[in-house]
């Protein structure tokens, strides 16, 4: 029994081009493992962007029961999938599992699942409780919305994203397992060019105006850019979000602000302020780049207020036993 259903079936979203090509060997060996046990399931395999978000609906729509979802493959195929879901209505939420197929597997860091496949097939059936976890939920000034597992970026995290995924040698780097370190040489490229720029924050009983903003990053867990600690005091079971904004005040103090984001220790910074809260809002002026759980927004203005949502996860958590 799991939350009160007896699980009988699995529903599989794969995604095969993740992490240059992981999704595709992973679900091999889930398969295989689930074959063995004789367990019931089937594969859906989504051929391109788009489509996990639209596997998540169509299962939605058909109210299954004693079914879960079990998604293989990175941080965007898992987003893909929630959103789909929290944006169907469902008369008893799907819910879902996650194996980490990815580059950076951040959220399987913020949530405790294993990163080896096989091990966090076992917690998925091992699970006998639903854990509802916090998800991220923007809406902008043009009241287009939509959601964060991992986190929200502005500034220079997303720049490093816009280098990174256009950049020749990142297939070669997650090939040999090496996106952290195509992460943070990215990084050295964008602390030299990256504009500081302006950004106000609201929070319930305070807003304050940033003058020199380099970053602006709203996390629903610790984890970005493949395990490094933006949020250390973050948690996904909270029913908050957290805001880091980090200054320029000048290159060497920068210099010294990005090494200690770089070891998980920006919060620590004289030049970072953290707020904490169920509702935050936020403007950036001029437009920078953004990114949303790794995945590119491209440059804009942005005018967000982020609030909190919950959807069950099956207990694979190996920090909930």
């Amino acid at each position: 029994m799991v939350g009160g259903i007896c699980l009988v079936h699995y529903e599989i979203i794969t995604n095969p081009v993740s992490g240059s090509g992981k999704g595709r060997q992973v679900s091999r060996k889930v398969q295989q493992a689930l074959h063995q046990k004789r367990l019931s399931f089937r594969i859906n395999v989504s051929h391109h962007a788009g489509q996990p978000r639209q596997l998540a609906q169509q299962f939605a729509r058909q109210s299954l029961t004693d079914t879960c979802l079990i998604v293989i493959g990175g941080d965007g195929t898992l987003h893909e999938v929630v959103d789909g879901l929290l944006n169907t209505q469902q008369k008893s939420p799907l819910p879902v599992a996650y194996i980490p197929a990815g580059t950076g597997n951040d959220f399987a860091r913020g949530y405790g699942i294993a990163r080896k496949p096989l091990i966090a097939l076992q917690q998925i059936l091992d699970a006998h409780h639903l854990h509802w976890i916090n998800v991220g939920h923007f809406v902008n000034s043009h009241h287009q919305s939509g959601i964060f597992l991992n986190n929200f970026g502005t500034g220079f995290d997303a720049a490093i994203v816009h280098r990174t995924n256009t950049s020749r040698v990142k297939k070669f780097l997650n090939q040999h397992h090496l996106g952290t370190l195509s992460y943070v040489a990215k990084a050295i490229g964008v602390l030299i060019h990256q504009p500081s720029f302006t950004v106000k924050v609201t929070t319930h009983d305070q807003t304050e105006t940033f003058q020199q903003a380099y970053l602006v990053v709203t996390s629903n867990h610790p984890f970005i850019g493949g395990g490094i600690q933006v949020a250390p005091d973050e948690s996904i079971d909270r029913s908050e979000l957290e805001l880091v904004v980090l200054e320029k005040k000048h290159f060497i103090t920068l210099l010294g602000s990005i090494i200690m984001f770089a070891a998980g220790k920006v919060t620590k910074s004289r030049h970072a302020r953290v707020f904490r809260g169920s509702q935050l809002q936020y403007s950036v002026s001029p437009a920078q780049h953004g990114q949303i759980d790794g995945e590119e927004l491209g440059c804009h203005q942005f005018n967000l207020t982020m609030t909190c949502e919950k959807y069950p996860f099956l207990e694979q958590s190996i920090r909930t036993k």
